[in-house]
């Protein structure tokens, strides 16, 4: 926008701040209050102009906005044209802009819904699991084999110099469980406790450390204590670790089928509300604001910086801001057609909404007044909710046009689905150093 202001206001704007540096200005000779109006302009001229200037940019910059009914995105850039005493006060302003987005809603589009029921095997499984998550290690003297858990100490060189994250000291690892480079879990299988040796492997070239990848490391390795797995028997003593004073095996089947049934159908929620977000993204193309895409690139490395710095790494290396953009731009993009859609709905959090949700939410603490008034007494805590309230009401309203279909399936399949790469994928995930 090129925005015009008149000679005249620019003038007035001035001869009103050199009255008052008039009255408050101190220079050497004079007394204050008793400066000539003239010294005093000449003294000040570029100031006093700067600031009116500054003044009438930020308050005509603001009626043009609202003559224009625009509603920008971030702050404007500037360009004086021109500045001058007694002339037109002449600028451009140039400012992004919401976009127009053509689809805001999910009429007729196909949303699958997963149906299923909680099973006997479901709980056994579940058992299983959490034995597996309390077993006791008992040290042994014969060799490693799949499922043991080895203390080992570990120094690792690259071309003979030791490298950033590649020394430990009691580290434990479990063999089988394919969270080592393949050339540590041949070796380290059927060692003895005590035992020293020497490891060459290859970090894979797209290993997630840059220092290392593609590169070949030697590891001296010594093996301080072998130990099997003992799975603890499902008793009374067993089950009140979790929380149940009851410690009958029928009660504490019965919690495992509630807590898997309210797992289950938190994650439905998720993927509903995941599968209505792609829909309403799919074919909805518009541009985006670059202020707005790299403002969520920020949050992403200030994240990731974040979680350097609670593993203990450095957190002031050089990060390639380009790996978050895809992500960054369909954030935005999400958060774009979501605003527009909970407006042209006249979606609002009112306390009928909110307050429900918050005392269910409540329900699952050993206080839930304490809970709801947690949330009541600070607004912006509040407000938070009442955007995900927000959020909830905008995926229910559009559930309803949508074609949902259901799809019946095991809970196994619904919580553990099982995807081409998803054993690579986990792996690469996972890996440890070594």
């Amino acid at each position: 926008m090129t925005i015009t202001v008149p000679a005249g206001e620019l003038d007035q704007r001035i001869e009103t701040r050199i009255l008052r540096l008039a009255k408050t200005a101190k220079l050497p000779g004079f007394r204050p209050g008793k400066i000539p109006r003239k010294v005093v302009e000449s003294r000040f001229s570029s100031q006093v102009l700067q600031e009116a200037v500054e003044e009438l940019i930020d308050l005509s910059y603001r009626d043009a906005l609202q003559e224009k009914s625009i509603v920008p995105v971030g702050m404007p850039s500037i360009e004086a044209k021109k500045m001058t005493r007694g002339e037109d006060l002449e600028y451009v302003a140039t400012v992004e802009v919401f976009p127009t987005i053509g689809k805001l809603n999910i009429r007729g589009q196909k949303i699958e819904k997963p149906i299923f029921s909680v099973e006997e095997g479901d709980i056994d499984r579940t058992i299983e699991t959490l034995r597996s998550q309390h077993t006791e290690w008992e040290a042994k003297e014969t060799p490693a084999q799949s499922g043991d858990r080895l203390l080992i100490n570990y120094l690792g060189t690259i071309e003979g110099e030791p490298f950033e994250g590649g020394e430990s000291k009691d580290h434990s690892v479990i063999l089988g469980q394919g969270g080592l480079l393949p050339e540590f879990e041949t070796e380290l299988n059927g060692q003895l406790p005590g035992a020293q040796l020497s490891i060459a492997t290859e970090f894979p070239a797209d290993y997630p450390v840059k220092a290392v990848a593609g590169k070949e490391a030697l590891f001296s390795v010594q093996v301080k204590e072998v130990a099997k797995p003992r799975l603890p028997d499902v008793n009374e003593e067993f089950i009140q670790k979790f929380g149940l004073s009851e410690g009958s095996e029928d009660a504490f089947r019965s919690q495992i089928r509630e807590n898997l049934a309210q797992e289950a159908d938190a994650r439905v929620k998720a993927q509903l509300r995941g599968s209505v977000f792609d829909a309403l993204l799919d074919d909805n193309e518009f541009e985006l604001p670059k202020v707005l895409v790299e403002e969520e690139i920020n949050r992403a490395v200030t994240a990731f910086r974040g979680q350097m710095e609670q593993q203990g790494l450095p957190s002031d290396r050089a990060i390639d801001r380009e790996h978050y953009r895809e992500a960054a731009e369909r954030r935005v993009r999400l958060a774009l057609v979501m605003r527009e859609a909970v407006r042209e709905r006249g979606i609002k959090a009112d306390d009928f909404a909110v307050r429900p949700r918050i005392e269910k939410l409540a329900q699952s603490y050993d206080d839930p007044k304490q809970v709801i008034d947690w949330y009541y007494a600070d607004a912006a805590r509040l407000g938070q909710f009442e955007g995900i309230v927000v959020e909830e009401l905008l995926v229910e309203q559009l559930l309803e046009e949508a074609k949902v279909v259901e799809k019946e399936m095991t809970l196994q399949e619904f919580m553990n689905p099982v995807s081409p790469n998803a054993v690579d994928t986990e792996r690469e995930q996972d890996m440890e150093v070594p």
